[in-house]
């Protein structure tokens, strides 16, 4: 039975960990994200519709045909309807989406559900470290290029993220519960071995 933890998060205790759901949360930074992912279709779908244009230019043909004709008609309503879709694809999982994270000592599953799409990670908890909640600011920090706030941790090489939009004690408490099941290192032990730091 899933209780309140703190805001918007709920948990509960499963075997041998915890499971705790974060709903989605619309934030400036989601919104960005989706804009940064919208700006090459369009660009891309435009620059065709630019091009072709250019080129019953060149042709000869009239401005005035080529606007007429049922080709350039379609590629703009297929420019539309992609963007139209790419946007519905982003921002339903925002308004109506939430991210269940399950944690045991062995491993961690972060499952991303929402309304249109299901995505899912797992992840060994031996291979993960530094465990941290990255906050956005005026300023977008160089950690947290996407610019919301998200709690961020180390897989070997790569940065990994979940909770984007949570509020600073959210995190904190998030955090705390989860060291409860397994104590995220700030570092590896082969990297303190070899004296390698993570960054």
């Amino acid at each position: 039975m899933l209780e309140p933890l703190v805001g918007r998060l709920r948990w509960e205790r499963t075997d041998g960990g915890i499971r705790i759901v974060i709903p989605a949360r619309l934030s400036w930074g989601a919104i960005r994200r989706l804009l940064d992912d919208l700006w090459i279709p369009v660009l891309g779908y435009f620059g065709i519709f630019a091009i072709a244009g250019c080129v019953a230019y060149l042709r000869g043909l009239s401005a005035a045909f080529f606007l007429r004709s049922e080709g350039v008609a379609s590629l703009l309503w297929i420019s539309l309807g992609y963007c139209a879709g790419l946007v519905v694809v982003r921002i339903v999982p925002l308004l109506f989406g939430e991210t269940i994270v399950k944690l045991s000592p062995a491993q961690i599953t972060i499952v991303r559900n929402s309304r249109i799409r299901h995505w899912k990670q797992i992840a060994p908890t031996g291979n993960l470290h530094r465990m941290r909640f990255v906050e956005q600011s005026g300023q977008i920090p160089i950690q947290n290029e996407i610019g919301q706030n998200e709690i961020q941790f180390r897989e070997a090489n790569s940065t990994r993220f979940f909770g984007a939009g949570v509020t600073r004690e959210e995190a904190s408490a998030l955090i705390a519960k989860m060291m409860e099941v397994y104590p995220f290192p700030t570092h590896l032990p082969t990297e303190l071995t070899t004296g390698v730091e993570a960054k």
